[in-house]
């Protein structure tokens, strides 16, 4: 469905309708209310960056659209339905072609996406893999594993990433209810990062590459939300490619029955990430399976579609503002007197550890006490093998 902004471009009485646009959305400011960076950052007002890509475009340079967190919850809640992420993503690209650039939290990743892009890198993830997992290369289901075994490389010694265990479990669960995925060796990034931060031209290189195989498969498994929101969004948007996608959580929900607890009670909150919650609409699945396998689930006081981002989306920003918003997502997490916090993203693992583990909140007496998990790991705990 098309935006407001698109509609009101396409429209003979396009300055008309653009000014009625800017001034009815910079009035209403619903989304600078909802918004987690605004709550945290002085002066950041999603409604400035729309205000701003339709009336001065060269004003974005201000840094603005680099701290959108790009989180989805503004266009949520727009009564008007301005994608604000969009214009942002838009914004990033335009950028980055005219020569700019942006921060990248973790610098290591910077040239690492550039290798993985070449069309001679081949990785070998097959090898990596635990000895129990059963795959099977003619399969017509294939499982994607996205970035999680370079993950696990940069973060496992330091924040205690689960890395391959995430892989390694989704199989895992796959075998439980009589799947055996293929496993490919040649699977590149999905790009999801490079789309989002504006370097579309190295996005589509990853893109081109990996659906050289991928319109063989029958179906596409994903453990990872941002790699479910691009291989069945984004590819059909820049490529035209229609592949049949599900995150893990879809495929067990439907096949439930199958899997059997071991007895075990644990007492979880869930996180919805912002790609597998708002941008793709996945809630019911994660907690219905989650339930069936003996998890008590407490809510945290923004859940689903009011969920808090983890704060580092695309690796993008690191700063003090977006640590807040970790803070505020962990003490949430931690108040509902849960034992484990379950997550089904990699990053959001990744960053909220990377808080409890920071020395500086322990002298700021910010005790996160609550254990963080991959969706995976967690289903994997509680199954009746």
């Amino acid at each position: 469905m098309a935006t407001v902004v698109e509609e009101a471009l396409k429209s003979p009485n396009t300055l008309g309708n653009l000014a009625d646009l800017v001034s009815k959305c910079y009035q209403c400011a619903i989304c600078s209310g909802v918004c987690p960076k605004a709550r945290v950052k002085p002066g950041f007002l999603p409604r400035r960056i729309v205000f701003r890509s339709l009336t001065n475009p060269e004003a974005l340079d201000d840094g603005a659209v680099w701290d959108c967190l790009t989180c989805g919850l503004c266009l949520q809640k727009c009564p008007m339905k301005v994608d604000i992420p969009g214009l942002v993503r838009t914004a990033r690209a335009g950028l980055v072609e005219m020569g700019g650039g942006c921060t990248v939290a973790h610098e290591i990743l910077r040239p690492f996406y550039g290798i993985m892009a070449g069309k001679g890198v081949k990785p070998r993830r097959r090898g990596l893999l635990a000895q129990d997992v059963k795959t099977n290369e003619n399969s017509d289901t294939l499982y994607f594993m996205g970035c999680v075994p370079y993950l696990d490389i940069l973060f496992k010694e330091d924040v205690n990433f689960e890395g391959m265990g995430i892989a390694d479990n989704t199989i895992r669960l796959l075998n439980a209810v009589g799947i055996e995925p293929a496993v490919l060796d040649g699977e590149k990034c999905c790009g999801h990062d490079q789309l989002w931060r504006g370097q579309v031209d190295q996005f589509m290189e990853l893109g081109k590459q990996n659906l050289g195989f991928l319109k063989r498969y029958k179906r596409i498994v994903t453990s990872c939300p941002e790699c479910y929101r691009t291989l069945a969004l984004d590819y059909k948007e820049m490529f035209g490619a229609k592949l049949e996608v599900v995150h893990i959580s879809e495929l067990l929900a439907k096949e439930v029955g199958k899997l059997k607890t071991n007895g075990t009670h644990r007492v979880a909150t869930f996180h919805d990430s912002c790609r597998l919650g708002r941008h793709m609409g996945i809630y019911d699945q994660p907690r219905e399976v989650l339930r069936a396998l003996g998890y008590e689930l407490r809510e945290m006081t923004n859940t689903r579609e009011e969920s808090l981002c983890c704060g580092v989306p695309q690796f993008v920003r690191c700063d003090d503002e977006n640590k807040e918003i970790r803070r505020r997502r962990l003490r949430e997490a931690a108040g509902t007197g849960a034992e484990v916090l379950i997550t089904p993203c990699a990053k959001c693992q990744i960053h909220l550890k990377c808080l409890q583990n920071d020395k500086g909140e322990e002298l700021m007496e910010n005790k996160y006490n609550i254990r963080i998990v991959d969706f995976a790991t967690a289903l994997m705990e509680n199954l009746g093998r």
